[in-house]
C-alpha cells in the first residue's frame, strides 16, 4: 500500500478500521447476487433475498450479517463515511460509482404509446404505435400514432402513414435506411383512420431538419411482402438484405396452424425476379414451434448462418441453401416466446474469446393464464462448442416481457416486465419495477445485480434501448386494447424514463473522441481515434472501444441488436490525449452492414458515441 501522508487522528483511525477489516473480511461469506462477494460499503446489507441493498427492508430482518460489509446490518450514511483511496489488486485505482445502483429520471411525453422504437439517428428516435386515439392530432384532426422525437430537446413532432403499424417489425439497410414492416387491420373510427399493413413495407430516410417522413406505396409489389405478418421478425444479414421471417397471416392471441405463416422472404426481393411473382420460402421449424412462434428471436452467426429461437426450440439455418445446418438442444423451463414472451440477447463478441457467440433468454411464462407465474431461469448457450447446451440461472426475481439492452460496457440490463400472467391486454399484472444487470464474466450464480426501481409500472408494450451517450431510453407500457387514462389498473403510459447506468457516476470524467471519425467505414479498416481522457492523475489510463447496433426495438424483441469488443493499438500519446488504431470488424457476419454507434471506455466509463455506417 502506497504510504499515507499527514494522517489526522480521524483519518488514521478510519485507516486502521479499514487495514482490520480488509483482514477479517478476507474470510467474509459472499452475498449471493454479488459477485462472489460480501456486500460494499455503500450497499452494506445482503437482504434476505441476496441483493446488496441500503434500504431499512435490506438492513432489516433476515439480513445476513456475515455477508454484510464490515459483518453487520448496518446502513451506509455519507455522514458516518470517510472516503479513503485503496489500491485494488495490482496497484490500480479504480473508480467507484457515486450511485452505485444507477438512477431513473423522468424526461418527456411519447405523445404515442411506444409500443416499437428505432434510433433513427443520434438524435432521433421513431416511436411507432398502432392506430388508435392517442392525444396529438395530425393536421387532418385524426390521432396521430407514429411520431419522431427529438432526444436533444425531448420533443416529437406527429407523423403521417397510410397503414396500420400494429405488431410490426423492423430493419436497417446499410445505407441506414429504416424499414418497418407488417402490422395489422384496416381501422377506421371517429379519432383516426388507417389502411391495412399486414402485408406493407414502409421506409425511413434519417435527416435532421424535420423534414424527413415515410415512404409507403402499399399498391406496388415491390413495397409489399408476399403474405400477410403480424408479430414479424426482421434481421440485417450479411449481405445487407433484410430476412424477414414469420408471423401470423391475422390479428390473434396466440397464434395456431390456420393463421401460422411458417415462411421467410428476403428485402430488398432478388434480382432478376419480378416482384408480383416473388414466392416466399418454407420453414418446417415455425410449425414444429407453433404455438408460441410470434416474433421469433435471430442472430447472425460467424459462419454466415443464421439462429433461430421460437418457443423453446433453436436452430442454426443456412438461408442460401434453406436449409436446417443443426437443432439445438430446447431450453429448459417452458416457453420463451410470444406471448409467453422472455428476454433474448447475443452477448456481446470479443476478440480474445474467438468472437464466440453465445446466446442469453431470461424468464417467460409458465403458461397463458393470468395467475401463471413468470419464470426466474435463464439460459445461456455457446453456439461454438462442438454439443452447444443450455447453461441455466436465475434471475433475482420472476420477469415476463422484459427488455435485455447491452450497456455501453458490454453488460445486460433486463428491466420493464412483470411477474404474473402473459403477454396481451390485461393478461399481465404485478409489475416488475427493478431492473437487473447480468455481467457476462462473472462466475455462474454470482452474474446478476439489481440496481434502482422505476417507480412506473411497465408491462405490455414497453421499449427499452441504450442511447448514443450512454443512457438507456425507457418508454411505453398499454395494457389496454385502446388508449386508457383513466379508471384502469394500468392507464396507457406516455412518460419516458432516462436511466443512468452507475458506470456515469463516477469521480472519473468521460472520455471524449475528439478526433473526426469517418461517417463511413469498410471491414477490417483500421482508423485512426484520438481521444482525450482527461485526467490521469488519478486512474491510469484502461481504454476499450466498443462498437453497437441498437436495432429495432418490440415486445420484449430487440431485432439485430449487437455489440462487439474492436482491436485496437495505442500510438502517439499527448498529455491526456492518446491516438490509437482501431480495427474495424473483420467481416459482416460478426456485424452486418449498417448504422452503429462507437463508443471508447476509460476504466469502465463511456465516452458520448459516435455514429458511423458499416459497409
Amino acid at each position: 500500500m502506497a504510504p499515507v501522508r499527514k494522517l489526522g487522528p480521524l483519518l488514521a483511525a478510519a485507516l486502521s478500521f479499514c487495514l482490520f477489516f480488509l483482514v477479517i473480511h478476507a474470510d467474509a461469506a459472499a452475498c449471493k447476487y454479488n459477485h462472489g462477494k460480501p456486500c460494499p460499503r455503500e450497499t452494506p446489507c445482503c437482504s434476505p433475498h441476496g441483493h446488496c441493498g441500503n434500504s431499512p427492508l435490506a438492513c432489516g430482518a433476515g439480513c445476513d450479517p456475515s455477508a454484510s460489509f464490515a459483518g453487520a446490518c448496518l446502513r451506509f450514511t455519507a455522514a458516518s463515511s470517510v472516503t479513503l483511496d485503496i489500491p485494488v489488486k495490482g496497484g490500480k485505482l479504480k473508480p467507484v460509482p457515486r450511485l452505485p445502483k444507477g438512477a431513473f429520471k423522468v424526461v418527456g411525453n411519447s405523445g404515442v404509446a411506444a409500443q416499437h422504437i428505432a434510433l433513427v439517428s443520434p438524435t432521433r428516435m421513431l416511436i411507432i404505435d398502432k392506430a388508435e386515439a392517442n392525444p396529438p392530432k395530425l393536421p387532418s384532426g385524426s390521432s396521430a400514432y407514429n411520431v419522431e422525437y427529438d432526444l436533444v430537446k425531448n420533443d416529437f413532432r406527429v407523423l403521417e402513414v397510410q397503414t396500420n403499424t400494429f405488431c410490426s417489425g423492423g430493419g436497417f439497410l446499410p445505407n441506414g435506411t429504416m424499414i418497418s414492416a407488417g402490422g395489422a387491420e384496416m381501422r377506421r373510427s371517429r379519432a383516426f383512420t388507417t389502411g391495412t399493413g399486414f402485408q406493407s413495407l414502409r421506409m425511413w430516410q434519417p435527416c435532421e431538419d424535420n423534414t424527413c417522413q415515410w415512404t409507403e406505396n402499399p399498391q406496388d409489389p415491390a413495397w409489399t411482402m408476399t403474405s400477410n405478418r403480424w408479430y414479424v421478425t426482421i434481421t440485417t444479414l450479411p449481405s445487407g438484405q433484410l430476412f424477414v421471417l414469420g408471423g401470423s397471416n391475422e390479428s390473434l392471441a396466440v397464434n395456431r396452424m390456420a393463421t401460422n405463416n411458417p415462411t421467410w422472404e428476403l428485402y430488398p426481393k432478388p434480382p432478376g425476379i419480378n416482384a408480383a411473382d416473388y414466392k416466399p420460402t418454407f420453414m418446417q421449424f415455425l410449425v414444429d414451434a407453433l404455438p408460441n412462434n410470434l416474433y421469433p428471436n435471430v442472430y447472425t452467426l460467424p459462419d454466415g448462418n443464421l439462429y433461430i429461437f421460437a418457443n423453446q426450440k433453436s436452430i442454426i439455418f443456412n438461408v442460401e441453401r434453406n436449409e436446417v445446418i443443426k437443432r439445438l438442444p430446447d431450453i429448459p423451463g417452458g416457453p420463451r416466446s410470444y406471448p409467453l414472451t422472455g428476454s433474448h440477447v447475443l452477448l456481446p463478441l470479443d476478440p480474445a474469446k474467438n468472437y464466440n457467440h453465445e446466446i442469453l433468454v431470461c424468464g417467460g411464462s409458465e403458461a397463458q393464464l393470468q395467475r401463471a407465474n413468470a419464470l426466474q431461469s435463464c439460459g445461456r448457450i455457446n453456439l461454438h462448442d462442438p454439443d452447444p447446451q443450455w447453461e441455466m440461472d436465475e434471475m433475482p426475481t420472476r420477469r415476463l416481457m422484459g427488455d435485455a439492452v447491452i450497456l455501453a460496457d458490454g453488460k445486460i440490463m433486463i428491466l420493464n416486465g412483470c411477474m404474473k400472467g402473459y403477454a396481451g391486454f390485461r393478461h399481465g399484472n404485478d409489475p416488475v419495477f427493478t431492473p437487473v444487470v447480468y455481467d457476462p464474466d462473472a462466475p455462474l450464480g454470482s452474474r446478476f445485480t439489481e440496481w434502482v426501481p422505476s417507480n412506473i409500472a411497465r408491462m405490455y408494450h414497453s421499449v427499452a434501448l441504450l442511447l448514443p451517450d450512454a443512457t438507456v431510453f425507457v418508454a411505453g407500457s398499454n395494457e389496454n386494447s385502446e388508449v386508457r387514462l383513466q379508471d384502469v389498473p394500468f392507464p396507457t403510459e406516455y412518460r419516458i424514463e432516462s436511466f443512468t447506468p452507475p458506470y456515469l457516476t463516477t469521480d472519473l470524467a468521460r472520455p471524449e473522441i475528439v478526433s473526426k471519425v469517418p461517417e463511413k467505414v469498410a471491414y477490417a479498416q483500421k482508423v485512426a481515434v484520438t481521444i482525450d481522457v482527461k485526467d490521469k492523475s488519478k486512474y491510469e489510463p484502461e481504454v476499450t472501444f466498443m462498437l453497437g447496433r441498437r436495432g429495432f426495438v418490440t415486445h420484449s424483441t430487440h431485432m439485430s441488436q449487437r455489440m462487439i469488443k474492436l482491436v485496437a493499438t495505442q500510438g502517439h500519446v499527448d498529455g491526456t490525449k492518446i491516438t490509437y488504431q482501431v480495427e474495424m470488424p473483420p467481416n459482416a457476419n460478426l456485424m452486418p452492414p449498417g448504422p452503429h454507434y462507437l463508443h471508447v471506455l476509460n476504466n469502465g466509463v463511456p465516452s458520448i458515441a459516435q455514429h458511423l455506417l458499416l459497409n
